[in-house]
């Protein structure tokens, strides 16, 4: 066997001897030299007393030393069931029994320059007094110290618990945000294409360039759509063109105003968001009013946060407005995505119509960062 073979199986025979180990050796013995030096406090001279005390001392932390090898070889083995149990008992006794021999001829050198054998009884219940007394010693070092290692495993398991609830946690919102993604998509899309359709029916002309307006935004939006991010520029830029199409159906009907600051155009959004709201306030708001209507795309900074908001003209809150399938799916994907840092609130417009507000905590879009990140470089 070679020294590093040696060397590893050693320090798998006694692996977890820690910190801990030495600090409950130290208190234990600690505390018995303490109960010990008490006796002798008052027996002159002081310096031999201080001795005593030290050697005291020292014969504990050397018992100590020996439990802890031996406890710590037992457990790291594998001894199924109360058969560990009994080992460690054994260990122990097997531990301090040797300890106090050692220590038995430590504490009387007469007997290794004396030619006469000391009485044996004499010798053998010395030996076993004190194996006595450093037995139950051994049994509080070893029964502290694998209380220690027992409650460091339990937190570490907890810690570990809570690692990985954390990330099943995640997991599952990933999960129930692509769900949510995945039922918005043939939403907005079937939506769309009712309009060509019903565009189609009504004026041929004017649905054919609705269309090809349409396979263009499509071969734009598809790709992007099953992205969890996307900047407000870019989404804006989608509801934009969404309009265009819608404004080619309802003519002079439907008026848009926008108006994002260039500084927030990076800022994070989750896509799809502002599509929602711009469809919902065609479908349920303008777009039912006989006059039509204005619908209004707005962003600004609110210190930390972003608030975008989707303004209409239409008709206002009617019957279940405000709990359809769109909205309940961006409040669930905010509440996803930024917990309770992010929310939607609805509010009635002025003189009618409705006011959708994201209100979203401010980010810069990692992807700008990376290019700013190689221009840099």
């Amino acid at each position: 066997m070679s020294i590093a073979t040696a060397r590893a199986s050693i320090n798998d025979a006694f692996a977890g001897i820690d910190g801990s180990a030495v600090v409950v050796i130290a208190l234990v013995a600690l505390i018995n030299t303490i109960r010990r030096s008490i006796n002798w406090i008052f027996e002159p001279p002081f310096s031999e007393w201080l001795l005593a005390t030290g050697v005291s001392f020292a014969e504990s932390m050397i018992l100590g030393v020996l439990v802890v090898l031996a406890v710590a070889y037992v457990i790291n083995q594998t001894i199924p069931g109360w058969r560990q149990s009994a080992a460690l008992g054994i260990a122990v006794v097997m531990a301090t029994g040797v300890g106090t021999v050692l220590l038995v001829i430590f504490e009387q050198p007469d007997w290794r320059n004396d030619s006469r054998l000391p009485d044996l009884g004499w010798w053998l219940l010395t030996v076993a007094s004190m194996w006595l007394r450093y037995a139950l010693i051994g049994l509080l070092v070893a029964g502290a110290w694998l209380y220690m290692r027992a409650e460091a495993h339990y937190a570490s398991a907890l810690a570990q618990c809570a690692v990985d609830a954390a990330r099943s946690d995640q997991q599952t919102a990933e999960a129930r945000l692509a769900m949510l993604e995945a039922q918005i998509e043939p939403h907005f899309l079937f939506n769309t294409l009712a309009h060509v359709k019903r565009l189609y029916d009504i004026d041929p002309a004017n649905g054919r360039r609705m269309l090809t307006s349409l396979i263009d935004y499509l071969a734009v939006a598809l790709p992007q759509m099953r992205e969890t991010r996307s900047t407000l520029g870019r989404e804006v830029a989608h509801a934009t063109a969404y309009l265009d199409i819608q404004r080619m159906r309802m003519g002079p009907r439907l008026s848009v105003d926008v108006d994002v600051p260039d500084a927030l155009r990076e800022a994070d959004m989750p896509p799809l968001m502002i599509l929602t709201l711009v469809e919902n306030a065609i479908k349920h708001g303008v777009g039912p009013q006989p006059g039509g209507g204005r619908i209004a795309i707005r962003a600004w900074a609110d210190g930390e946060c972003m608030k975008t908001e989707v303004a209409d003209t239409g008709q206002g809150f009617v019957h279940a407005s405000g709990g359809g399938t769109g909205l309940a799916n961006i409040r669930s994907r905010l509440a996803a995505l930024f917990g309770c840092d992010a929310s939607l609130l609805l509010r009635m417009n002025a003189p009618h119509g409705v006011v959708a507000t994201i209100v979203l905590p401010r980010r810069v879009s990692q992807r700008k960062e990376r290019d700013e990140y190689a221009r840099a470089a």
